[in-house]
């Protein structure tokens, strides 16, 4: 048999090396482009967080700006809805939009208690009277417990003797350190005063739904429930700003005001704002008891406003908010800022 020579393969061999590396080479080349276009959408994607994050940055600007130059910028009909956090307010490459809610017509859970070592008894009753609103939109299953009331007394005040309120019949106690000591995942009471809202979360009975509320559910019969927070701050003097209040906060200031007056009250704002508490004598329906038994707990200018500010700053597909407290000292004309955080 005839062997042929191993040179008659070279050129077969040299051709798969040469196949061989040019693969190599396009995987190579194929990596690289990929690496490239990665990094290069990676940059994109931090460019354009970054100018997202300054549109918020910006919208905080314009609602600093807004507040020191104009009293009341949610009464003012040209300038509430820029403030309502529906309109798109153009900055370079992306927008903002701007939420603001005026504190003041809030209940400040932190006046129900006072460094003095008093009970508030006026806002205390208050704040069962919103409890019983609040319970009132479950039907007959009432989540809220009255002692959720004393357990925020406790969360703020110094001592650690629990607090009783002997003028509710039932679920009138509150909770001290030892109770948060014997949880499965044990904490401390703070006994200072609420630094934010969410804080409540940590209190004795309370719940993510008592807190936030609860979404209704046509198809499956479940209402819509309002959740305690949008009607609470930890700001203020503790008097209510009846040029700010909900129909709800309105009503919890006196049990002779039932939802017609509240919504009397309110729905008055809308000819203009009042410029006097005196004024609420001349809504339908008032009476001179009832005035009497709220006048001193209102008010219609608070000497120091406190304001949440959400801003969503867009810019291309990336969105950032953020929220800010801004106390507006009414004699100086000074805004400042009381707490930031990035949602």
């Amino acid at each position: 048999m005839i062997q042929r020579s191993s040179r008659n393969n070279e050129p077969g061999i040299a051709l798969i090396a040469v196949v061989l590396i040019i693969a190599v080479l396009v995987a190579i080349i194929l990596e690289f482009n990929y690496e490239s276009r990665i990094k290069l959408h990676l940059a994109d994607n931090f460019r354009f967080a970054a100018k997202a994050l300054s549109c918020g940055e910006a919208g905080i600007a314009i609602s600093m700006a807004a507040l020191r130059q104009n009293d009341d910028i949610l009464g003012d009909e040209k300038l509430s809805p820029f403030f309502s956090g529906k309109v798109q307010i153009p900055i370079e490459e992306g927008y903002c939009t701007i939420s603001v809610a005026d504190e003041s017509g809030k209940i400040n859970i932190n006046a129900l208690k006072p460094p003095d070592g008093r009970l508030m008894r006026y806002r205390i009753d208050q704040m069962l009277r919103l409890v019983d609103l609040l319970n009132y939109q479950y039907g007959e299953h009432a989540p809220i417990s009255y002692s959720l009331i004393p357990a925020m007394i406790d969360w703020v005040d110094s001592d650690d003797d629990v607090t009783v309120l002997p003028f509710v019949k039932r679920d009138n106690a509150g909770a001290e350190n030892d109770y948060y000591q014997e949880l499965t995942e044990p904490y401390s009471c703070k006994n200072a005063p609420f630094d934010i809202l969410s804080e409540l979360l940590l209190v004795k009975g309370m719940t993510t739904e008592i807190f936030n509320g609860r979404p209704g559910n046509e198809r499956e019969g479940i209402e819509p429930v309002d959740g305690i927070r949008q009607f609470l701050t930890v700001y203020g003097d503790g008097k209510i700003n009846i040029n700010e209040a909900s129909t709800t906060v309105v009503q919890s200031l006196s049990d002779r005001i039932d939802y017609h007056l509240a919504h009397s009250i309110v729905e008055q704002r809308k000819f203009g704002r009042y410029e006097s508490v005196a004024q609420l004598k001349n809504v339908p329906g008032m009476t001179p008891q009832i005035y009497e038994s709220i006048r001193g707990l209102v008010t219609v200018k608070a000497e120091d406003r406190y304001y949440t500010v959400t801003v969503t700053g867009v810019a291309g597909q990336f969105a950032q908010k953020i929220q800010v407290v801004l106390k507006k000292n009414r004699q100086k004309v000074r805004v400042t800022p009381v707490l930031r955080r990035e949602l």
